[in-house]
């Protein structure tokens, strides 16, 4: 049955307002409703696809956009979007073939142009990038993002001064504010702290976090943690079912603090023929949320893992692991990097009784810096970085956290420490594979060589071969981390690691 144009109107109107109060499970089902009565009209799958994409449904996301496409396929926001789930796919074979037609459909899109030339940089074609957009600079002079991600492959190409030039041009557009003005000046910051210039780089700094616009709060955040650490007691933990799954065994979850290691690891870990490493996952906190979601008979974490059955955890188990593992499904070790997953050892205790668990660990005081000098991707992403002293308090709470995980779970964790890795990569790397159970291969020395598509905030370090100059990075910028380190109990006399 056909809609009216008013009426569909009002009701994607509605769908949009749903997505702007963060209700993206209701626009979806509004997009849904209206595309079974006008199912070939390209724009609502496109706002299906958007609506998909938020909720982290990457999968139904490309479903629909591709839908999308089919119906009209000279629309270069198709395209774009298209380019943005792959991406988030770690497709990026795929990503920059889509983000291509779209500059094809469409040579001036400058929003298409910076999506290319970015992907170019993830990739390290940087050369490529470079040449797309130098032309284009002066149609995309007054974008903030385009200018961005010019100077991070001016920077990539170690042209700092290029990237320093372009920034500031940014930094000059009237009317700069929100995140576009954060991803400026923390930019900035970056470019002028490589530069020797660490007072007017921290400057920058503090006007990027003014402007990053996350909302974090730490007294929620430690109840949280606090009542985790209570529902998952060490009884209840014992006494709860294990899965059975005889291929557990080929998952290894590396966690931590953003910004501790964990793509370093990653990328040794991946440079072993028998290693895959499919960079960070949501699979199990999807598990968590099905698993745990309230019912009328069961509405609370404790009522549904007192409920939880021998054949649920095996269902769960293999469905998940299936899911993960489908780029590799056949590797000997399978890594998910989702540092966050330190959440949930617990829940990956049950699931994946075999799995091993690296943790990787970083002078607080460097780990907490190099996150509030970066703007993660995703709203409201790692909200607690934009202020000191809620990133001492993040901290100290995971700190806590891991230490009740090693008090009550069976799962082995190897705890892999940065900077003892940059001082001896070879006994660092060789500790690593022996974790894992393998035979050691000399390839995990030469880790920058190995061709994998990363996305991450460390795209130019995975790259480049070990160095040690990140190393007691904080004590640039010690006059100015006073709240940091009183929120970590830990002042600049502290040594780090502790023996």
């Amino acid at each position: 049955m056909s809609i009216s144009h008013h009426e569909k109107f009002q009701r994607v109107q509605a769908a949009l307002k749903m997505e702007s109060a963060q209700n993206h499970e209701g626009a979806v089902r509004v997009y849904e409703g209206l595309i079974k009565r006008e199912p070939t009209d390209p724009g609502l799958h496109y706002h299906l696809a958007v609506a998909q994409l938020a909720r982290l449904n990457k999968d139904l996301a490309l479903r629909a956009v591709r839908e999308a496409i089919r119906i009209k396929p000279d629309v270069p926001e198709f395209h774009a979007l298209q380019a943005t789930i792959l991406r988030a796919l770690n497709r990026l074979d795929d990503a920059l073939l889509a983000a291509s037609k779209g500059v094809e459909i469409a040579p001036d899109n400058i929003s298409l142009v910076q999506s290319l030339g970015d992907l170019y940089n993830i990739r390290g074609d940087i050369d490529e990038g470079i040449a797309l957009m130098e032309p284009q600079i002066e149609r995309g002079g007054n974008t903030p993002q385009f200018l961005v991600v010019l100077a991070d492959l001016y920077t990539s190409a170690n042209r700092r001064e290029d990237a320093h030039r372009v920034l500031l041009r940014a930094a000059a557009i009237p009317g700069l504010t929100w995140q576009p003005a954060a991803w400026v000046h923390l930019h900035l910051g970056a470019i002028e702290e490589k530069l020797g210039k660490y007072e007017s780089a921290w400057g920058h700094f503090e006007i990027g976090n003014r402007y990053r616009g996350t909302v974090f709060n730490p007294d929620a955040h430690d109840a949280i943690i606090s009542q985790s650490i209570a529902i998952w007691s060490p009884d209840r933990l014992a006494a709860l079912p294990r899965a059975r799954n005889r291929k557990a065994e080929q998952l290894v979850f590396i966690v931590g603090m953003p910004r501790s290691g964990t793509y370093l690891v990653e990328q040794i870990l991946a440079s072993h023929p028998d290693v895959y490493g499919w960079g960070e996952l949501n699979f199990i906190t999807h598990a968590g949320a099905e698993l745990f979601k309230p019912t009328l008979e069961h509405p609370t974490v404790e009522a549904l893992l007192g409920n939880l059955r021998q054949p649920v955890v095996d269902r769960y188990s293999q469905n998940t692991q299936k899911q993960m593992t489908a780029q590799a499904p056949r590797v000997k070790r399978f890594i998910d990097k989702l540092p966050q997953n330190f959440l949930h050892l617990g829940l990956i205790e049950v699931l994946f009784p075999q799995a091993r668990i690296i943790n990787c660990l970083r002078d607080p005081r460097d780990v907490c810096l190099s996150c509030h000098t970066r703007l993660f991707g995703g709203a409201n992403s790692q909200p607690f970085s934009g202020d000191l002293t809620h990133l001492g308090r993040y901290y100290r709470a995971y700190e806590r956290l891991m230490d009740h995980w090693r008090s009550v779970s069976k799962l082995p964790i190897f705890s892999a420490v940065y900077e003892e890795g940059v001082q001896d990569l070879e006994t660092y790397a060789r500790q690593l594979i022996d974790f894992l159970g393998l035979e050691w291969d000399d390839a995990c020395l030469r880790f920058w060589e190995t061709k994998r598509d990363v996305i991450t905030s460390s795209t130019d370090q995975v790259r480049r071969p070990i160095y040690t100059s990140s190393i007691g990075r904080w004590r640039h910028f010690s006059d100015h981390l006073g709240p940091l380190f009183d929120s970590l109990k830990m002042d600049a006399d502290v040594a780090w690691p502790p023996e």
